[in-house]
């Protein structure tokens, strides 16, 4: 039996323009035959008690009425996704209602609200829901386990799927690739704690060789078609939190009127920082198990530095 789901998009919760990029993008997906059967939108009057993707928008018009609405729902039967505007400070409110779901208005478009309404509720959203067989030019899954070097690591391991990149974005995949993969290695398989990373320059980059048991392989799957390519990193830590992520993420961005981040002089974050600006980040995290994190970025050169795009489930 289909499980019923609303698309919540309210004037009490989002501004005018993220209902219109929603309306817009809605009926492009119902033109295409695309929008999902058991998905409803509602503007207006929705069951609190219901599966509800809300929308919303934090500004002065929308605060108390979001307080009154997180006092009320389950936010285990009810998802948040935050919508940014300009360069309002979200982070707060998100991090003090552990929501870890931020879309920047000028980054949510057809394809990526496709995979939201289709995959976000079932748990299932990765590189399956952005990719197909029919269109991938490359799809590869890699085991890491054993002695690794990190020398030009991603140059070698990756050399098959590098050589099908244009040059002028084979730095910026190895750069994000590097950080993925040796986050990985950093909480699944070094067992290193984020309090150990905030204090200490030494991680990941301090060794010459890792060796991985087999115990605890990281597993790397990449996926490539003419628009986009896709990158997913998984170990078996499970240590990475979405409190974590936000507050990283968050110490390395300039919002609500900064000019510099807070974490400017941090050992850690940058990373996933950058890694938020470069594409849509995707966090699927069962605590103690595994971590498994993955980034959807485009085939541009040119990089927005500002618009940050991370979606977090609960397996």
């Amino acid at each position: 039996m289909k499980k019923n789901c609303n698309i919540v998009i309210n004037n009490n919760f989002c501004s005018n323009v993220v209902q219109e990029k929603i309306l817009h993008l809605c009926k492009i997906l119902e033109k295409k035959d695309l929008f999902p059967d058991d998905i409803t939108l509602e503007q207006n009057d929705f069951d609190l008690k219901g599966n509800n993707l809300i929308f919303i928008t934090l500004n002065k018009n929308t605060m108390n009425n979001l307080r009154d609405l997180m006092s009320k729902i389950n936010l285990k039967t009810n998802k948040i996704v935050i919508v940014p505007t300009s360069e309002e400070n979200y982070f707060d409110f998100a991090m003090e209602y552990n929501l870890c779901n931020v879309i920047h208005v000028k980054r949510l478009n057809e394809i990526m609200l496709h995979a939201i309404l289709k995959d976000f509720f079932k748990k299932k959203l990765n590189l399956d829901s952005f990719f197909t067989e029919e269109t991938n030019i490359f799809d590869k899954s890699y085991s890491l386990s054993g002695k690794i070097s990190m020398h030009r690591m991603v140059e070698h391991l990756f050399a098959d799927f590098i050589k099908q990149l244009h040059h002028s974005i084979r730095n910026t995949f190895i750069i994000n690739c590097h950080e993925l993969v040796t986050n990985a290695m950093a909480y699944g398989v070094l067992g290193i704690t984020a309090y150990t990373r905030d204090i200490t320059e030494k991680d990941v980059i301090s060794y010459t060789n890792i060796n991985i048991p087999t115990d605890k392989e990281v597993q790397v799957r990449l996926t490539l078609n003419d628009k986009r390519y896709g990158i997913s990193v998984k170990d078996s830590g499970g240590l990475l939190t979405k409190q974590r992520i936000l507050e990283r993420i968050r110490r390395q961005s300039v919002v609500g009127g900064e000019t510099i981040p807070q974490g400017i002089e941090d050992y850690t974050g940058r990373g996933l920082a950058i890694l938020s600006h470069h594409g849509l980040l995707i966090f699927s995290i069962k605590p103690n198990e595994y971590t498994e994190v993955s980034l959807i970025s485009r085939l541009e050169t040119a990089i927005e530095k500002k618009l940050i795009s991370i979606l977090a489930l609960d397996p």
